[in-house]
């Protein structure tokens, strides 16, 4: 057993040996790991600093040169025996054994200055193999190399707090100097933070910061780099700290360039070269903090903002808040990276598939009540007005970002369909399954990015085109050497170019959005902008994204921590920012038309029934198509008796408009049966404590028998309630169990009841 030790000892002591003799490798030292990084805008002009960063990267001391005051200063504080111990000090390892023991745990250590360089160079897990392994890189390095060359190494390495690495970006840092001009105070509070960087951090703890120091000092004193009154001097003389380095700007671009810097290759870059306009940059940025001014009172919080040159796909302005340091608002939340639900800001790809597909600006789609089969269960669409329009055109119903349409849209082109558009458009996030999503995907129930968002309306902007959104437009290595940006995807096309150019005349269409957002909306500007809005379940998010020739730009308001907004919709609160915004990334450009209609075929339409407008029809409007693609027959809905034949998919809807003429023509003729359209037996509705009372009532919409003048509604708890034509009115949402009748005047028993409930 003894022999058996011996020879394993033996061979182990062998072994550490070669690997202490072994070379060092080529690339441990490399030089170039410790270059700084600057990032601009696209002038040239500074917008970050990177003196160093968390991979060691640092500014190496001046012609590799050591400050007399600096060498004394870190020799003190960390290795005292640094000139003559061969990388392990002995006497501090028996020392630190001895205090541990004592203690009964690790109160001490012994870590020389070469096992600091070597936990540097080599990291290696925090255990008894790992100091073991660490105590042979030090004596490996020592062996190697000069020990004025390992104590530079040390230096241009050791972490300094504040993202800080080596003395030289340190003294820049604390003190606006190179580390060659540091007093003996300076030096000595540096090397007081090797050790314990963020507890002692001169910025945020002062008072630790000079204890360090003086600490420090005291030990020069017995190391005889000092005398007691030079080193009192040092102590009473005062430090003239920088003040902490003024926000960086465009925050939140850099932030996120600096994360991304392997994934991009460009972990070796030593200067970046951004796509951003400062002067647009910092327009955007008053623009937003002006505007959450006024929608402060509805509890909007914070903002985003994007904006795309159209033709490179660059980066001009990157907002992710109103200020990257509020930490109340989660301000260094970055708002364009940020995934949130975009409500109705998809729409335009689904109604961009079917125009693909065959559908017409006035094809008809049905907004009435309708339930659909999901994988979760029943679902029932709402509009934001909680109303129903009947036959709608493609053109308003996209124009007034109508729930029901789109939902039955969807259901009819295919949620997989849609998804898969989205997907190509370059919507990365929608990771789930059409099945997860449902037809609620064109209502935005998926989580996206606003930079997404913008890439997609950008692709819109450039006739179904999709292409990579650049933030980087150059980058420099060490030595100067341009350095490779990767793309972040392929340019393709995702939707076809004709559909495409019809889609934009319908997102920029005022006169369609202005039965629901009235004609003096938020979106109507001096030039055309193609451009939709969206808002989430409870008011979280307000979207706006759109589009002119030149550019792009997307849009974001809400609270980061989820918070509801009081009464915001996208045409109200992301609204107003984006017009502000597009109109500052517009500024001194000539807009080019966005459409060319002459390329349309143009044709008189009836309004209600999108078909060729006919003698019986009451007005008609203008609309254009794709080639080929007009209606070519006249109006059915309007007779020349006056009637008007909807036909049985819209017989309800019509009724309780009061359409009291209308008729199924040959298909049957209106019963005298009564019944509710709203609310349907069974339904839910959820209580939004944020929202007021007014926007949380119950919509009632009721089939009345023909030649009715009065009908009674009664609720559970005897209330009665005259209902006159056109039969529709609006109960309180009070949460539970409803039960509602319908009665005609002095009847004995209810023509009609539901229940529904409020939660």
């Amino acid at each position: 057993m003894a022999r058996a030790v011996a020879v394993a000892t033996a061979l182990l002591v062998v072994g550490c040996v070669g690997f202490i003799a072994m070379p060092l490798p080529g690339a441990l030292l490399s030089r170039e790991a410790l270059s700084s990084l600057v990032i601009t805008d696209r002038t040239g002009q500074a917008l970050r600093e990177v003196l160093s960063r968390e991979d060691g990267r640092s500014v190496g001391l001046a012609g590799g040169r050591i400050p007399p005051l600096v060498r004394a200063a870190f020799i003190a504080a960390e290795d005292q025996r640094f000139s003559w111990h061969p990388g392990v000090d002995g006497v501090a390892v028996a020392r630190a054994a001895r205090d541990n023991v004592k203690a009964g745990r690790i109160v001490s250590g012994a870590s020389t200055i070469p096992q600091q360089l070597a936990r540097r160079l080599v990291p290696r897990e925090r255990s008894w193999w790992g100091k073991a392994g660490e105590a042979l890189w030090a004596l490996r390095l020592t062996a190697h190399l000069p020990k004025d060359r390992v104590l530079l190494e040390y230096l241009d390495r050791v972490p300094l707090g504040n993202s800080t690495f080596g003395v030289e970006a340190a003294a820049r840092r604390y003190f606006g100097r190179p580390a060659e001009r540091l007093s003996a105070g300076q030096a000595a509070l540096l090397a007081g933070m090797a050790r314990s960087p963020a507890r002692r951090d001169p910025f945020r703890r002062p008072d630790a910061a000079v204890a360090g120091m003086r600490g420090v000092l005291a030990r020069m004193v017995e190391e005889g780099f000092l005398t007691a009154e030079e080193a009192r001097l040092a102590a009473e003389t005062p430090l003239d700290l920088t003040p902490a380095e003024r926000v960086f700007e465009v925050p939140h671009l850099t932030t996120a360039l600096l994360q991304r810097l392997p994934q991009l290759g460009l972990d070796g870059a030593t200067r970046i070269e951004t796509t951003i306009d400062p002067a647009l940059q910092a327009a955007v940025e008053k623009a937003i903090i002006e505007e959450l001014r006024g929608l402060a009172e509805r509890r909007v919080g914070e903002a985003a903002a994007i904006v795309l040159d159209n033709a490179t796909g660059e980066v001009l302005a990157y907002v992710g808040s109103s200020d990257f340091l509020d930490e109340a608002k989660g301000g260094q939340n970055d708002g364009v990276r940020s995934l949130r639900q975009p409500g109705s800001a998809l729409k335009p790809f689904a109604y961009g598939l079917a125009l693909s597909k065959g559908f017409t600006p006035s094809s008809v789609l049905a907004d009435v009540e309708v339930h659909l089969a999901t994988p979760g269960g029943s679902y029932v669409p709402k509009n934001y007005d909680r109303r129903v329009h009947g036959p709608v055109r493609l053109r308003a119903a996209l124009a007034a970002s109508y729930n029901i349409p789109a939902v039955r849209l969807t259901d009819a082109l295919g949620p997989e369909q849609v998804l898969r558009v989205l997907r190509e458009a370059g919507f990365e996030s929608l990771t789930q399954s059409a099945s997860h999503y449902g037809v609620g995907i064109v209502l935005g129930n998926g989580d996206v990015t606003l930079r997404e968002l913008a890439r997609a309306y950008r692709g819109l902007a450039r006739g179904g085109v999709v292409g990579p959104v650049k933030e980087v437009r150059a980058a420099f290595g060490p030595a100067g050497a341009p350095l490779r940006i990767p793309v972040e995807l392929e340019e393709h096309r995702f939707l076809a170019a004709r559909p495409v150019e019809l889609l934009t005349d319908v997102l920029a269409d005022e006169a369609a959005r202005a039965p629901a957002f009235g004609l003096d909306n938020a979106l109507r500007m001096r030039f055309r902008v193609a451009a939709k809005t969206g808002t989430s379940r409870a008011h979280v998010d307000n979207w706006a994204a759109g589009f002119t020739r030149e550019r792009t730009v997307a849009v974001w308001v809400g609270n980061f921590d989820g918070t509801p907004m009081r009464g915001v919709s996208g045409i109200t609160g992301a609204g107003p920012v984006f017009a502000r915004v597009m109109s500052l990334a517009m500024r001194g450009i000539r807009a080019a038309p966005l459409v060319d209609r002459s390329r349309f075929e143009a044709a008189a339409i009836c309004p209600l029934s999108g078909e060729r407008a006919g003698p019986n029809c009451p007005g008609a409007l203008k609309e254009v198509y794709l080639p080929g693609t007009a209606p070519r027959h006249d109006c059915t809905m309007h007779r020349s008796d006056g009637a008007l034949d909807v036909g049985p998919a819209y017989l309800a809807w019509a009724q309780a408009e009061g359409l009291a003429s209308t008729s199924v023509g040959a298909q049957g003729r209106p019963g005298s049966r009564a019944g509710f359209i709203l609310p349907a037996d069974g339904d839910e509705f959820l209580v939004e404590p944020e929202l007021p009372e007014s926007a949380q009532a119950v919509p009632v919409r009721v089939m009345a028998p023909a030649g009715a003048k009065m009908l009674e509604l009664r609720t559970e708890d005897g209330r009665r309630i005259e209902l006159p034509p056109p039969f529709v009115t609006r109960l309180p949402a009070v949460a539970g169990e409803r039960r509602l009748e319908l009665w005609a005047p002095g009847g004995s028993e209810p023509l009609a009841v539901t229940r529904y409930r409020v939660r």
